[in-house]
């Protein structure tokens, strides 16, 4: 795209100016063949943000907004917006019409016009209406689309106000520059189509309840702030709640015109239209063949749609602009949260300047946004990544963190996408090595779920209008396992011992048994991991001692371990050796925990624990492990009477089989310093389990006809939990890998796994974001599709991974372990992070020397071998370190 000269009077206008230089380099630099290009068609800019142009498979997306409201915007141009269950705008299946869409019309010789989509979306002939460039930048703080054809070139800017305190602000900016030597007639044109309704799905009854008009018409005859200030329309949906109490959702959409130049001169004329039948003209077509778009006019002016059409936000703004003048129309979408707000906003005005400061806010929001977590690497000497592009990464890696652990549930549109214990107690404890003020909110949160028996359930979701929210309360064993381990973590990066103390309440089974509601017991944040142990303990199996699988553990796709061959019993004897191994782990960390902060009190419990563990290491030594013909192998697990085993030498299929949870858990709960000989053996799984994506779940995967094991064989081989590489349980085995001081071999794997190296050519979401898993049967031709993006946990694992081993920042209750990996691929490193108040920076160098050094300050630090994975490390007392100033670590190493 040509650069655009930069008009100092519109922050638009000098966006896009900015933005189209860095195209034009880019551009460049692709030609020099210099330019790192991501798959999907998408490129890195120089400020991090990302170029996407069109793709035929896959779409990149972003999430804008905070706590809990999420406005997706993808790069194919569709968008939806939700805050948990209440969906603004319903997210679009493939193909069918989009919730939001703007046009422009060019007046042509014979009195017609010739439509542009400013979007991708709808999809109209660019090839017919001359659009020769089209591509779409997503970053932080805000989405452009841009646009252009041989006279006109668009700009559409999207952001969500972090600065209002008013509720939800969305602001769309549309700029138009006319290039053309001569004026040219155009109109401009709106749509939306908003839900604002609890639910996932549209009904053919929802549109009885939805309300569209177009307010009062302001004063139009002076500009306001440069800006001309258009009808708003205001939404109004009601819904009922129960049989007694319904709930009205409102929706304001004001708008505004401004120009680059003599506003008189454009002698605007324009037309609103809220049925969806008269702004397309008729109720069979759809918005690619919409009358308007050759007319540029609507049949009437519709200021009210109720009850009998699908009401929606549109309009018409027909135009005359000038030689090199440049229209802009503003839209502000809000959700007022009651009349007095709805009044209020109604009479202010949002031009051009009010939403430019607006987004001058939200970055300088986005920005003071406090960060303990910064990494920044040097040099990069590992094949397919580069060093900017993994530097511009790591930001969006911190980010997808963020918007799992702050969920408020249904990410996707379906009543079963709730929170689920297991994933946001994962991300919880990556979000806390960054915002842990944050992390500990939705800690506090997720507790007040547990049940009063101890029991997580496996799901659950926040009050609706004051009604509880449907949970899942299929009894995973693994829940309660997550919820401790992210607790400690907490502690060992905090310090904060207080929160123990911290009184939050319990969730009961309801009348009818299928639901939960608020129980009035309270206790402390320790009574209620006290009460999670004890629920988990409750559930070992008493002849083996280790932990019953009952529903399933993390691989919950084999969910068929836990049930009973005895008629009426719900479950059996079947074990999980992964949720045996995080039990184990458990209680090393709730004994730490109790001897850290109440050394006097749970006496008993410290000698029970003690006992538990004990058990546990000698049941796992005895059961989980097999031997034949002088090989071993760590199981997965077994069903009920140990009738069937999974990931053994013959299985329940009679395949020799590998599970990569159960090996890489061995490692990470420690049992490995239990028998040291297995590394070889686990080793050894790993690379049965490799795959040109990363480690798979198993090797080889399930047959459709594989009795017992659940549904997990209903999956193709290859995809999702079934033999794929499913990248949350790969990241696992990349911390195992590190913590048996196999760099290099941990390293492949992250080359392996992240979604922007060479071999992801076939990636169908964001190329800068983790994906859920990486798919892989030629046979069914299946080559390295993504399953789905933002949503999942591998991006903690990795997180985490980088924060404890790469970067060797490890905080513990007692000290602070500084113990980089014995080998990375980088030549220098610059970490920051906070353990127990005290800021820490870490600056890492490779150099002439030929040991590794640690200094702090002027001082040398002698090293020692790390505890965990033996590498030359440093312990330091929090005493030792300032809580005033940054605490400055460097590390030399060797070559």
């Amino acid at each position: 795209m040509p650069e655009l000269a930069a008009q100092t009077d519109s922050v638009l206008a000098e966006d896009t100016a900015r933005i189209r230089g860095q195209i034009a380099a880019l551009d460049r630099a692709t030609v020099s063949g210099i330019a790192d290009r991501l798959p999907g068609n998408a490129w890195f800019l120089d400020d991090g943000r990302v170029l996407c142009r069109a793709r035929s498979h896959g779409d990149s997306r972003f999430p804008y907004g905070r706590d809990g409201f999420l406005f997706w915007v993808h790069a194919s141009g569709y968008m939806s917006a939700n805050r948990g269950q209440f969906f603004l705008l319903l997210p679009t299946r493939d193909g069918h019409e989009p919730p939001i869409a703007f046009f422009v019309g060019q007046r042509g010789a014979g009195g017609t016009y010739t439509p542009l989509a400013l979007l991708p979306v709808p999809v109209l002939d660019d090839l017919a209406t001359g659009v020769r460039d089209r591509c779409t930048v997503l970053g932080p703080d805000a989405a452009y689309f841009l646009a252009e054809n041989e006279t006109l070139v668009s700009t559409i800017r999207v952001f969500v106000d972090r600065s209002t305190v008013e509720g939800v602000h969305i602001a769309f900016s549309l700029q138009i520059e006319n290039r053309a030597p001569v004026a040219q007639d155009l109109y401009q044109s709106a749509y939306m189509n908003p839900f604002c309704r609890h639910q996932f799905a549209e009904s053919g009854e929802d549109r009885w309840f939805k309300r569209i008009e177009v307010h009062a018409q302001p004063d139009t005859g002076q500009a306001r702030h440069g800006s001309l200030a258009l009808a708003p329309f205001v939404v109004s949906v009601n819904e009922d709640v129960d049989r007694f109490r319904s709930v009205t959702n409102t929706m304001l959409v004001r708008r505004a015109f401004s120009v680059m130049g003599d506003m008189e001169r454009c002698a605007l004329e324009s037309q609103v239209g809220t049925s969806r039948r008269m702004y397309l003209g008729d109720q069979r077509r759809g918005l690619a063949q919409a009358v308007f778009l050759q007319s540029g006019l609507l049949d009437r002016d519709v200021p009210l749609t109720v009850f009998n059409d699908n009401a929606i936000v549109g309009d018409l703004n027909r135009f005359r602009l000038p030689s090199g003048a440049t229209a802009r129309f503003d839209y502000v979408v809000s959700l007022p949260r009651d009349e007095e707000t709805l009044h209020r906003q109604l009479s202010q005005a949002v031009g051009a300047e009010y939403v430019d400061a607006a987004l001058a806010r939200t970055r300088a929001a986005t920005r003071d946004d406090r960060h303990d977590l910064q990494m920044r690497i040097g040099g990069c000497a590992l094949d397919d990544i580069c060093g900017d592009t993994f530097n511009h990464f790591l930001p969006y890696l911190r980010e997808q963190v963020r918007v799992c652990a702050e969920t408020r549930g249904f990410m996707q549109p379906a009543p079963n996408s709730l929170i689920g214990i297991r994933d946001v107690f994962q991300a919880i404890e990556g979000q806390l090595l960054d915002q842990p003020e944050a992390a500990k909110r939705k800690m506090s949160e997720a507790l007040r779920f547990v049940l009063e028996d101890g029991r997580c359930p496996r799901q659950y979701s926040l009050p609706v209008n004051g009604l509880p929210g449907p949970a899942d309360l299929r009894a995973f064993i693994d829940q309660g396992a997550w919820a401790i381990s992210a607790l400690y973590t907490y502690l060992c990066t905090t310090g904060d011992a207080a929160f123990l103390d911290e009184r939050v309440g319990y969730h009961r089974l309801d009348a009818s048994g299928s639901g939960i509601e608020p129980s009035p017991r309270e206790d402390s944040v320790s009574e209620h991991l006290l009460r999670i142990m004890d629920y988990l303990l409750r559930q070992r199996d008493p002849q083996t001692g280790l932990l019953r699988a009952l529903y399933g553990d993390w691989n919950d796709a084999l969910d068929g371990l836990g049930t009973s061959s005895t008629p009426g019993q719900e479950f059996g004897t079947g074990v999980s050796v992964m949720a045996s191994l995080q039990l184990y782990r458990n209680c090393a960390e709730l004994l730490e925990i109790l001897m850290w902060a109440c050394p006097t009190r749970y006496h008993r419990e410290h000698a029970r624990f003690a006992r538990v563990r004990a058990e546990l290491r000698d049941a796992l030594l005895r059961h989980a492990v097999i031997e034949r013909n002088g090989q071993r192998r760590i199981l997965h697990g077994w069903g009920d009477a140990q009738r069937y085993l999974v990931g053994s030498f013959a299985d329940v299929d009679g395949k020799a089989r590998d599970g990569l949870t159960s090996n890489a858990f061995w490692v990470l709960c420690d049992m490995l310093t239990e028998d040291p000989t297995l590394r070889p053996e686990i080793l050894a799984a790993f690379d049965r389990l490799d795959s040109p994506f990363g480690l798979r779940t198993f090797a080889p995967g399930f047959d459709p006809d594989t009795p017992g094991v659940g549904r997990i064989p209903k999956l193709p081989i290859g995809t999702a939990e079934n033999g794929a590489t499913y990248l949350h349980a790969t990241a696992f085995g990349v911390m195992a890998l590190f913590r048996m001081n196999e760099p290099r071999r941990a390293w492949e794997q992250i080359r392996r796994i992240l979604p922007f190296g060479p071999q992801q050519e076939h990636l169908s979401h964001s190329p800068f974001v983790m994906p859920n898993s990486y798919v892989y049967n030629p046979e069914l031709g299946l080559t390295g599709e993504s399953m789905n993006d933002w949503q999942t946990g591998s991006a903690n694992v990795l997180l985490k991974a980088l924060v404890w081993y790469v970067f060797g920042f490890r905080p513990g209750l007692g000290g602070l372990r500084i113990a980089p990996a014995s080998w990375c691929p980088m030549m220098r490193f610059d970490f920051c992070g906070r353990a127990h108040g005290r800021r820490v920076r870490i600056l890492y160098a490779k150099g002439d020397v030929t040991q590794r050094r640690f200094e702090l300050g002027r001082c040398v630090l002698p090293p020692v071998a790390d505890d965990v994975t033996s590498v030359p490390s440093v312990l330091l007392a929090y005493d030792d370190l300032s809580t005033d100033h940054e605490n400055v670590i460097t590390i030399s190493d060797p070559e």
